[in-house]
């Protein structure tokens, strides 16, 4: 049975992106793909110059118009690709878990910031609320992220089972990668060798999981003498922008541990930027 991909989208340039990213994971999966859109005030109605006798009987919405155009357009790039359109009235947080039930959805992929909003980070937006209430697994794409492929993808651990279970969730979508880091960071050294037995274990255990090529890790503290690196936020965003990762695993038991991360200091939230895909499991 064909995965089917759900692919949020108001229009922006940015969902655009993330609607290109979904075309090229569901070619390589072989799966279907969705176009999804909420009715709002802006996308319901036509600017005067856009009116015609054609849409003056109110049957036909701009967003119907837009979604349309959209799917052909990425018809024209992907045309081996099955794209169909939805379009609903509702608040997208309200309507889209429904449609995914009802539907037998396996994916979501959106942007992290859409129109009217200039956020650096997914919490806040749609895409937040989304990643934490979806039943289903949401990869979160970066503003103007262009580049797909999954060769090295990055996994913060805990040591906990659900995180076995993520990847495995993970895997079955993405079937393979060559390389997998999982990374720990901890606050202070005092059990410093407790921790990397820990993790070295974790290496072994997750090397087991079929579809990884390779397992390795990363082990970090907060410095407290570097104002960019004093908080374990600081240290895993630097730790994940220095490399070239290009997936971001979440589990479930971290959607929160991320939240609570990147809404803790408002100062410092600008620098705190994700610009990774980002999977987030929701099974």
């Amino acid at each position: 049975m064909k995965t089917k991909i759900l692919v949020p989208t108001d229009f922006s340039e940015n969902a655009l992106f993330a609607a290109q990213y979904a075309c090229k994971l569901a070619q390589k999966n072989n799966a279907s793909l969705t176009l999804y859109h909420c009715y709002t005030a802006q996308s319901s109605n036509f600017d005067s110059e856009e009116l015609t006798e054609k849409f003056e009987d109110d049957k036909i919405f701009k967003a119907d118009l837009l979604i349309e155009e959209l799917r052909n357009n990425l018809i024209t790039e992907f045309s081996d690709l099955i794209i169909e359109t939805t379009c609903e009235r509702g608040l997208l947080i309200e309507t889209l878990p429904l449609y995914v039930k009802r539907e037998n959805i396996g994916l979501i992929i959106m942007g992290t910031t859409g129109k009217g909003s200039n956020k650096s980070i997914i919490w806040g937006s749609n895409t937040s609320q989304i990643s934490a209430q979806s039943p289903i697994p949401v990869i979160a794409i970066p503003n103007n992220y262009e580049n797909f492929k999954l060769e090295k993808a990055a996994i913060l651990t805990n040591f906990k089972p659900e995180e076995l279970e993520t990847l495995r969730d993970f895997l079955n979508l993405f079937q393979h990668i060559q390389h997998l880091e999982i990374i720990h960071v901890v606050k202070d050294e005092k059990n410093i060798d407790q921790v990397k037995e820990k993790l070295a274990s974790w290496v072994f255990i997750i090397q087991d999981l079929n579809g990884i090529e390779q397992v390795s890790s990363t082990l970090e503290c907060i410095n407290e003498t570097d104002k960019d690196l004093d908080t374990i936020a600081e240290v895993i965003n630097s730790t994940i922008n220095k490399e070239d990762f290009d997936m971001i695993v979440v589990t479930k038991t971290r959607k929160s541990f991320f939240e609570r991360l990147f809404r803790k200091s408002v100062s410092k939230e600008l620098t705190l930027n994700l610009r990774k895909p980002t999977f987030f499991d929701n099974n």
